[in-house]
């Protein structure tokens, strides 16, 4: 499949630095791993083969340099033609957007190359009118959008690149705490295939530990999956793998899947395994992509998951819908929750439909709340790991299951909302009105209709006595 990727560099590095600053490293420094990660592993929209491969036939980051230079090598480096728009405003608005805009349609009506993706990374919605214009001309659209798009960009897209997936797949950043792996003869790599030395040791990299934060190479080098460095003329030289060397990545395969205690992300496993296996599974021993390669090792215990770039699972270990869909909540379930706060429901309803906010009743937010402000006093703020802890002190201490994703959810909207943890300002009704503004401010974007009755309902709902 022929696809061209557009990059909004200042929105997406500054939207995922909100997040997680080491995200925003990664992406900045490491494109060559994100692009492997979109061609490989990303699934294909519908409308074309799901067992097609993409080619990125155009690669083109548009960048501040009177902010961002520092970042330019790594994006040279990765095959990129850089953009620059420097500002034009006294604001500091630069002319990304119409940039960007006048070169998808440019390529859109080229007649020597048709293309049939096109992948546009950054949330503003200002693109959303294009890629409406992109459909109407029977093309893909595959959107990375940081934060929390607006109902209409995402609708616009074909394919919605989640940002968890992103961050944990391609970035490497995993959500799962580190579990140190049991320790057997068979899991120890032979001398002759250790990994270099800026990988770390292969049962760590199985591990649900990030995979690290390798400085940047050297201008004049070209960095490596695990960080490692080359100059630019030394080339990678491949073979075919031997059985032993099949025989034990199927090993290592078994044994990250059943380290995990959810089905394990195929675009994770598929990068650890090139770390430590990159003298032969530079095309993964002739079969192209990880997929078929997984197949032909014949490990009929495990399962593929497709959707979302494919999950590995083991059937006995792990509790999956084979279809690769996940069983929602009842609504008369989530809703029997609220009891005591029925008139609330109809507007939190209505919120949540229209902005994608979690349908927490007041009880379980002030609990939230209050738990992350617990948290918070002990531990320093790590988003995956704080989020975790939240949902383990809601079922410990308060007998309430929490979604991850819904605590989750709250913690970015207080980030995009400008607030900074450990600062000292990580009191409960601090945090409340942060949620409050946020929600806010997504019900405005989406052009829902705010007056001073709904808005205290919302205040109500998710502040209390807080919001006072």
């Amino acid at each position: 499949m022929k696809s061209a990727l557009f990059v909004d560099f200042d929105n997406v590095y500054t939207q995922l630095r909100q997040v997680q600053p080491a995200a925003a490293e990664r992406f900045a420094r490491q494109p060559i791993e994100w692009i492997r990660w979109l061609i490989e592993s990303l699934e294909i929209p519908d409308g074309h083969n799901p067992e097609a491969r993409r080619r990125l036939l155009v690669r083109r980051c548009y960048l501040n340099p009177n902010w961002y230079q520092t970042y330019r090598h790594a994006f040279l480096r990765a095959g990129f033609e850089i953009v620059d728009c420097p500002p034009v405003t006294s604001q500091g608005k630069t002319s990304t957007d119409i940039h960007m805009v006048l070169d998808i349609i440019d390529l859109l009506q080229q007649q020597e190359t048709r293309y049939d993706e096109f992948i546009v990374m950054s949330a503003d919605a200002d693109f959303t009118p294009v890629l409406r214009k992109l459909r109407r001309h029977d093309r893909r659209t595959s959107v990375l959008a940081i934060g929390f798009p607006s109902a209409a960009y995402q609708a616009s897209a074909d394919l919605l690149i989640d940002e968890r997936l992103f961050i944990e797949q391609a970035l490497g950043l995993t959500a799962e705490p580190a579990e140190p792996p049991a320790a057997t003869p068979a899991a120890a790599a032979p001398a002759a295939q250790a990994a270099p030395p800026a990988v770390a040791p292969a049962a760590a990299q199985f591990s649900a530990a990030p995979v690290g934060g390798a400085p940047a190479a050297e201008p004049d080098a070209l960095p490596l999956a695990g960080g490692a460095a080359v100059a630019p003329s030394a080339p990678l030289h491949t073979r075919s793998a031997s059985d032993e060397e099949l025989a034990q990545i199927a090993r290592r395969i078994e044994q990250a899947v059943a380290q995990s205690a959810q089905p394990l992300p195929a675009g994770q496993l598929a990068l650890r395994l090139r770390q430590e296996f990159a003298a032969v599974l530079e095309n993964w021993n002739g079969h192209g992509t990880f997929k078929p390669f997984f197949r032909s090792l014949g490990l009929d215990r495990l399962v593929w998951i497709t959707g979302s770039g494919g999950r590995l699972a083991d059937p006995a270990r792990h509790s999956i819908d084979l279809t690769g869909a996940a069983q929602p909540e009842a609504p008369a379930d989530r809703e029997s929750r609220w009891a005591g706060q029925e008139a609330l429901l109809p507007v939190a309803r209505d919120v949540c439909n229209l902005t994608g906010a979690p349908l927490l009743p007041p009880s379980v937010v002030r609990a939230v709340l209050d738990l992350l402000c617990e948290d918070l006093a002990l531990q320093p703020y790590e988003p995956t790991l704080t989020a975790r802890r939240i949902c383990e002190q809601c079922q410990a201490q308060r007998g309430l299951e929490v979604a991850m994703r819904d605590v989750v959810f709250i913690l970015r909207g207080m980030q995009l909302n400008g607030h900074v943890f450990g600062r000292g300002q990580d009191d409960t009704r601090t945090l409340a009105q942060r949620l409050i503004n946020q929600v806010l401010f997504l019900c405005e974007r989406e052009q829902m209709v705010l007056d001073p009755a709904t808005v205290a309902q919302i205040r109500q709902w998710i502040g209390g006595d807080l919001a006072a």
